[in-house]
């Protein structure tokens, strides 16, 4: 018998959940009505493994909406949580109360007046976006005198990068004065939708009836099922158990179709709705042979993804590419006129021959203004080696840490926290970050980034920015945006099921946004973008668009930073160079020269029935533009 109760005499009515069974989303959606309430009780509607959120009748006639996120840490003294590991607040509403809360773990509480009736349908709606390591969750609920949603609050916490999972629903007395146990409360839930990670809304048709097993609380009054095409949960009073606990409770109609009223921010972006294909015009320079030069070729050899690096002579170009399909020895090779003319393959370190992956090459600079040239190699491990002198003289290629990855590095950008600071990214399968990984049952592609804050010399073990098996996102390429304040990493869908995503970091890489879809015009792979002198982006991909003309060629996007934030088309696209091969080409360097002359580099099967070799193409957007006249 619990201490202050007589035999028999419990002090609360029980909890009851309902555990739903959905797969990880980006959005929880469920329509609630209260039929029975008393002072002391809350009805949560939307429940997930790191909040909730419903509505609570306090007392007196007192009513209100809540919303609360948990700290990532244990404890129930929230005075004793560090300031780092505090949900962080972005948003409240007009009319919100914000405080942190103790007792049952610790976190940000949001609270607002909410004067709900007996039989009204309630809508509520909550996001995670996922930002770094972090997800931002937010609250709407729908305000009947407003007609209109309400965005109440939005919590971030350290989550390790996850969206929503976990999802319930309760109804909890929380006023425990011993006479609660004889109030009956009751809801019905319905209308509960998902929103899976790959854009896809789902209809949740299937819950588990649980309850909570604390001695003060009564035992047989609860009760769960279905009414009609609804959930409903039911305790205290004379409430009668119809079910076993634990037993599944299963809709016999599923829902017709999603909410079609939802927040502005949840309603379908134009990614969701994008074309296969692309609208604006295609420029075709493929038959223009007196653009091309050929920077290597030979009989019988694969030579295959290149990558570039243009020195500040304006004119100096290097280009290291693998013999073999990524693998192979890497080949150095230098034009010191913009690309019309290149050298021999120029000496290297003997171990180069073991490259395991696509090499790139990257200018860095340290604090002291030294400048140095970096060539990685990528697998496990990830090995980097340096030259001090414009490439003349190199180190052989020495591991960077106890890691790997694929397309080592997909991007290096210069930071502007401090000089030297720069900050690299790539990807991996499983297969490769550590010595004896391997792919996972489904394979789940991540993406992770490393810093330097010695100009390129060491680099901080990957920290993973955003991981997912719905879709392959992967071979990052980065873009700052022309006020410099903002970073885009254009990514590479590798699953074929959906077009090339971006994301954005708006504080120089320790957050980034979920990943968005982009049109169809900027669908492809490995992605290098540079800006011409005009400020538009001349971004340089392998077509894999749904719906293209020049499917599996060596193209290139022209258009503004801002089409890519807006989600636009862009300008026009360029045919390069016709592959004739399905999909193999194009791993492009992309250099712009003081004049605005763009110079441009890859692998390609442009001779039918002979391997890969390196070819330059050389252009100005003044003479794209004058064929679009």
């Amino acid at each position: 018998m619990v201490a202050g109760l007589n035999a028999g005499e419990y002090r609360a009515a029980r909890s009851v959940h309902l555990g739903y069974q959905a797969p990880a989303a980006d959005v929880f959606y469920v329509e609630m009505a209260v039929d029975k309430s008393t002072d002391g009780s809350y009805f949560m509607a939307c429940g997930w493994d790191t909040g909730y959120f419903g509505i609570q009748e306090l007392g007196k006639g007192r009513k209100v909406a809540i919303f609360s996120v948990w700290d990532p840490t244990r404890g129930d003294d929230p005075n004793a949580v560090s300031s780092e590991d505090r949900v962080e607040l972005l948003h409240q509403g007009d009319g919100v109360r914000i405080r942190r809360f103790g007792g049952e773990g610790t976190g940000g509480q949001c609270m607002t007046d909410f004067d709900w009736q007996i039989g009204q349908t309630n809508r509520f709606c909550v996001t995670a976006t996922v930002q770094s390591n972090k997800t931002a969750y937010a609250g709407y609920i729908w305000s009947p005198d407003q007609n209109a949603w309400k965005h109440l609050v939005t919590f971030r916490t350290r989550t390790g990068g996850r969206p929503l999972a976990g999802f319930y629903s309760f109804i909890e007395d929380f006023r425990r004065d011993v006479r609660s146990v004889q109030d009956v409360r009751r809801a019905r839930y319905f209308n509960v939708w998902v929103r899976t990670t790959n854009g896809q809304w789902q209809p949740v048709t299937r819950a588990r009836f649980t309850a909570s097993g604390a001695e003060w609380e009564s035992k047989e009054n609860i009760d769960a099922g279905l009414v009609g095409t609804q959930f409903y949960l039911a305790t205290g009073g004379d409430t009668k158990m119809s079910r076993e606990l634990r037993s599944f409770i299963e809709l016999t109609a599923v829902p017709g179709a999603p909410p079609a009223s939802l927040p502005e921010p949840v309603k379908p972006s134009s990614s969701a709705q994008l074309q296969r294909g692309y609208s604006i015009p295609l420029i075709d320079i493929a038959s223009e042979t007196n653009r091309q030069v050929i920077v290597d070729r030979e009989p019988g050899q694969y030579l295959g993804h290149p990558s570039t690096v243009l020195l500040e002579d304006g004119s100096t170009i290097l280009c290291v590419y693998p013999k073999g399909h990524g693998k192979g020895a890497i080949v150095l090779k230098r034009s010191t006129d913009g690309g019309r003319t290149w050298s021999d393959r120029l000496p290297v370190p003997e171990n180069w021959t073991t490259s395991l992956e696509t090499p790139t090459i990257h200018r860095v600079v340290d604090d002291n203004g030294r400048k140095r040239l970096i060539v990685w190699s990528g697998l496990y491990p990830a090995r980097l080696a340096v030259s001090e002198d414009d490439g003349v003289t190199w180190t052989p290629l020495q591991p960077a840490g106890d890691w790997g990855g694929i397309v080592v590095m997909g991007s290096v950008v210069p930071l502007k926290t401090d000089p030297g600071h720069y900050l690299a990214m790539f990807h991996d399968d499983g297969r490769y970050f550590t010595k004896d990984g391997r792919q996972s049952d489904p394979v789940v592609f991540r993406l992770y980034q490393t810093l330097s804050k010695d100009g390129g010399l060491t680099w901080s073990f990957p920290r993973e920015i955003w991981h997912g098996s719905d879709v392959h996102l992967c071979e990052p390429g980065i873009i700052r945006s022309p006020d410099g304040k903002q970073l885009a990493a254009l990514l590479r869908e590798n699953r074929r099921v959906r077009n090339s995503h971006v994301i954005f970091s708006n504080d120089e890489g320790q957050t980034w946004s979920a990943p968005r879809e982009l049109p169809g015009a900027l669908t492809g792979d490995r992605h290098t973008a540079k800006y011409a002198p005009d400020g538009r982006l001349f971004i340089s991909f392998r077509d894999t668009t749904f719906e293209s003309p020049t499917k599996g060629d060596w193209v290139a996007w022209v258009g503004r930073y801002e089409d890519i934030v807006a989600g636009r088309e862009g300008q026009y696209r360029v045919r390069l160079m016709d592959n004739h091969h399905a999909w193999d080409c194009a791993y492009p360097g992309v250099e712009v020269l003081p004049d605005g002359t763009i110079v441009t580099v890859t692998y390609g099967h442009w001779t039918p029935g002979e391997p890969p070799y390196i070819v330059c193409v050389r252009l100005k957007l003044a003479e794209l533009d004058e064929k679009l006249k």
